[in-house]
C-alpha cells in the first residue's frame, strides 16, 4: 500500500516539476528513513550518519530555496502541489524501506520483491476499467525498460537492507540527485542552476563522509 501511494505521488510530481527538483524533494526520504529506523527498528545511528544526513538535508534545502522565494503565480501553485506530492511520496517510500528492512531479516529476497510488485498491480486493476488509455506501441520499449530498472532497483536495495542497517544505507541514496541532474540535461535539456550544483556538492559530500566512516 505504501509503495503504491509513493509511486502515485511520485509520478504526479513529475508532471508538475522539473526532474532535478522532483528528485531533490524525493530525497528527503533518507531523512525519514533514518528517523523511522530509530523508532521502528530501534537502530542507533552514529554521529557520522547524523552529519551525513545533515549535509544531505542542507543540499535539498539549497535546491528548493529559489522556488520558495518566487513570486505567487499559477505556475508557482502547480509547483507547490508538485512539491507536496513529492514530499508525500518520500514519506511513504521511507515506510516501504523500513518495513523491507524489517522483513528482510525473516523473508526471502524474492518474496519481498514479488509482494512489492504484485500487490500494487492488483490494487490498480480497477483503474484499468475506470480510466484506461491504451498504450502506444512506440511506448512499449520505454515502459518495459522502466519496469526492468525498477525491479533491479528493488532487488538491489532489498539486498542491501539484508546486510546493513537502514539508517546507514539511506544517505547513499542521495547520489541519485546527481544522476537525475545528468539525465535531465541529456534527455530533457534541463540545465542545472548554480543552486542545483551547490546542492549536489553538499549531497555528495555527505555520502563521501558516510563511505569514509
Amino acid at each position: 500500500m505504501l509503495l503504491l501511494l509513493a509511486l502515485l505521488g511520485w509520478f504526479h510530481a513529475l508532471t508538475l516539476l522539473p526532474l532535478v527538483q522532483a528528485v531533490a524533494v524525493g530525497y528527503t526520504a533518507p531523512i525519514f528513513i533514518s528517523l523511522l529506523a530509530m523508532l521502528v527498528l530501534r537502530e542507533r545511528p552514529s554521529r557520522w550518519i547524523w552529519l551525513a544526513l545533515l549535509l544531505g538535508a542542507a543540499g535539498v534545502a539549497l535546491s528548493l530555496w529559489p522556488e520558495l522565494r518566487a513570486s505567487p503565480s499559477a505556475d508557482r501553485s502547480a509547483r507547490i502541489e508538485g512539491l507536496l506530492a513529492a514530499g508525500c511520496s518520500a514519506l511513504c517510500y521511507s515506510g516501504v524501506v523500513v518495513l523491507a528492512r524489517h522483513q528482510a531479516q525473516r523473508d526471502a529476497l524474492w518474496t519481498i520483491v514479488l509482494v512489492q510488485n504484485l500487490l500494487p498491480t492488483l490494487l490498480l486493476t480497477p483503474a484499468v476499467f475506470w480510466r484506461w488509455q491504451p498504450m502506444l506501441g512506440s511506448d512499449s520499449g520505454p515502459v518495459l525498460l522502466m519496469g526492468a530498472l525498477a525491479t533491479l532497483g528493488l532487488l538491489a536495495i532489498t539486498w542491501a537492507f539484508t546486510h546493513i542497517e537502514a539508517s546507514r544505507a539511506a544517505p547513499l541514496e542521495y547520489t541519485g540527485f546527481v544522476w537525475a541532474a545528468l539525465l535531465g540535461y541529456l534527455l530533457f535539456g534541463e540545465v542545472p542552476s548554480a543552486w542545483s550544483l551547490g546542492s549536489a556538492a553538499l549531497i555528495v559530500g555527505g555520502c563521501l563522509l558516510l563511505l569514509r566512516r
